[in-house]
């Protein structure tokens, strides 16, 4: 069983507000953005399973989306919230939209920054397993640093290099991940085996913020289909900014986020 490992800050009596960070991130990667929210809510910040403080347990065993949301369902519980605003960012996205379309009655709003739904095409998930796979081969083989530098030279990443001390901190902390948890995240949490949840969308009936970079323009695209598939959509495209908003311009996040979920709770 998955162990949730978190720690909040703010109110309890505020509504709650659950942020899931990225692939090689921990809950302490939402700080700067949840400690001005915490005035208004109750921030809950979980380290995902295999990461951080949660990479204790069986790391043999075999891990899958719906361990995964069943673990956010236990952490709810724990809290304990009924309902949330949940956050998700890119792993954390994927992680967060399965789980609402699975347990929506647990949802007050939903944000997901640089998330995708899934690969529907089936030649692209083959595609994209092999390259996994040769990316969880080489966690194990060259260790976190190594892997690490390697990541974070994705295009993807490009703009944050205009902000190295920043940038150098994420690297520290990711580095700091058990490689044989990332070798078994990177694999079994992969887009490859993520059931597609396109279909899903329409079904979706709370507010949905789609947060995109406008230099990540892979996701742009993404967003702005999901948001045709989505009844109450809002997408907000963050100028100059690549695939790791919060971190690249947090004052802006925030803004968008608080504008959004003052939105949502008055219309």
């Amino acid at each position: 069983m998955l162990t949730p490992h978190f720690f909040t800050l703010g109110d309890p009596q505020n509504p709650p507000l659950v942020f899931l960070h990225g692939f090689l991130g921990r809950g302490e990667s939402w700080l700067e953005i949840a400690r001005p929210l915490s005035e208004n809510y109750f921030c809950v910040l979980p380290d995902l399973p295999g990461h951080g403080r949660a990479a204790a347990g069986d790391v043999v065993s075999n891990l899958n989306f719906y361990m995964v949301t069943d673990w956010l369902l236990r952490l709810l519980d724990e809290i304990p919230a009924s309902r949330v605003h949940l956050v998700g960012y890119s792993l954390g996205g994927r992680i967060a939209l399965a789980f609402a379309c699975r347990f929506p009655e647990r949802i007050l709003t939903l944000t997901l920054e640089s998330a995708n739904p899934g690969i529907a095409d089936e030649s692209e998930r083959a595609r994209r397993l092999a390259e996994d796979t040769v990316r969880a081969e080489a966690i194990l083989k060259h260790g976190m640093s190594a892997f690490v530098e390697q990541w974070y030279q994705m295009p993807l990443f490009a703009s944050l290099n205009a902000q190295p001390e920043k940038l150098s901190a994420i690297k520290e902390s990711a580095s700091r991940n058990d490689p044989r948890w990332m070798a078994k995240i990177i694999r079994e949490l992969s887009p490859a085996f993520q059931t597609p949840l396109w279909d899903a969308l329409p079904k979706l009936s709370f507010p949905v913020f789609l947060i995109a970079g406008e230099k990540d323009a892979k996701y742009v695209q993404i967003a702005h289909a999901m948001a045709k598939q989505i009844r109450d959509a809002r997408i907000g495209i963050v100028p100059g900014a690549g695939h790791n908003i919060h971190a690249e311009q947090p004052a802006g996040y925030i803004a968008l986020l608080k504008n959004f979920l003052q939105y949502s709770t008055t219309s």
